[in-house]
């Protein structure tokens, strides 16, 4: 971050906290060797918070950019972007989110939860009931969560264990969504075995097997006519649900999934394709998907899109012709 920005965002977070300095000291002094877990914050009306090093710089920097207002009212202690609420329940931070759904605080990515529920880039209607979605790259379970809020039925996998735990918390707080979500701990692949997916943070969205992150993590993998049959032997036919989706955010392995025939089982496809990891454009996919019979569009879900290029990294919105959907 920009020096000048940083002395800039702690003078402003004296609008913020009682204690602004010395809450603002024990940050930036831990970055240099103090040992510190929690940063506890006072407010004007001496309530008291106690934050993560990483709330705590989340928060003074949305504060910082008009995206977070401090309201330390009970157990709402703020709101961020005005409608996800920032709740203190016992002692551990929450998130709540515009249409009711929980989450842990440690599962808080800025970028993919406004995707998820300010930009609802995986919109698919307002009443999924008797909907399959596959959720390949559930990251902390926020589409999951999303999605079985709307009444589907989700099998919620993610590769990497930090993110699979964190969803798990997140699953426990939402204990009415719970019963249709289905989590798997495996990454889908071209093929069944081991492969190791590189991250680089505890929590990490951008985890992927074809990225060069510090950290590796070797995971069981799968193909997706392999996970179809072991959903079979739990006890879940996908082909007794009206809809049935299949929503990949797996950074890569879509250019491999491609090829899979199990793809055809399939009524919608929503894929984020990333092909600027793997030197690969949209067309690969394009072309490969309509040969199944699948009308495609490509859009930009993000900025980053237009960015990189729409032929290189963003979202394949998918229906099989002659299927009809709200």
């Amino acid at each position: 971050m920009n020096p000048i920005r940083k002395l800039r965002v702690f003078l402003k977070s004296r609008e913020l906290f009682r204690n602004w300095f010395s809450a603002g000291l024990k940050y930036y002094l831990s970055k240099y060797g103090l040992n510190v877990k929690y940063i506890k914050i006072k407010c004007g009306n001496n309530r008291r918070y106690m934050l993560t090093r990483y709330m705590y710089s989340i928060i003074v920097n949305a504060y910082y950019d008009g995206l977070f207002k401090l309201l330390c009212d009970g157990d709402l202690v703020g709101r961020f972007w005005g409608i996800v609420d920032l709740l203190d329940k016992d002692g551990r931070l929450i998130l709540r989110m515009p249409d009711g759904c929980l989450l842990d605080i440690d599962s808080f990515d800025p970028v993919i939860l406004a995707e998820t529920w300010l930009y609802e880039i995986h919109y698919l209607g307002f009443d999924l009931t008797n909907w399959f979605v596959l959720d390949i790259g559930a990251f902390v379970g926020d589409t999951a969560l999303y999605y079985a809020k709307r009444g589907a039925f989700v099998v919620a996998v993610e590769p990497l264990p930090n993110n699979y735990e964190s969803m798990m918390k997140n699953l426990g707080l939402n204990p009415d969504l719970k019963p249709r979500i289905v989590p798997i701990n495996v990454a889908v692949a071209g093929e069944d075995g081991f492969m190791d997916v590189k991250y680089s943070g505890e929590i990490d969205g951008g985890a992927s097997a074809y990225s060069t992150n510090r950290f590796t993590a070797r995971i069981r993998s799968m193909k997706l006519s392999t996970l179809i049959k072991e959903l079979e032997g739990m006890g879940i036919d996908i082909n007794k649900f009206k809809v049935r989706v299949l929503k990949a955010d797996c950074k890569g392995c879509e250019y491999e999934v491609v090829d899979d025939d199990a793809l055809r089982l399939f009524d919608i496809l929503k894929i984020e394709y990333s092909g600027h990891i793997v030197n690969q454009t949209y067309h690969v996919l394009k072309e490969k998907l309509e040969a199944m019979g699948f009308r495609c569009r490509a859009w930009a879900h993000n900025d980053v899109t237009l960015k990189i290029g729409l032929d290189r990294y963003g979202t394949f919105t998918c229906i099989k012709q002659g299927v009809l959907v709200q």
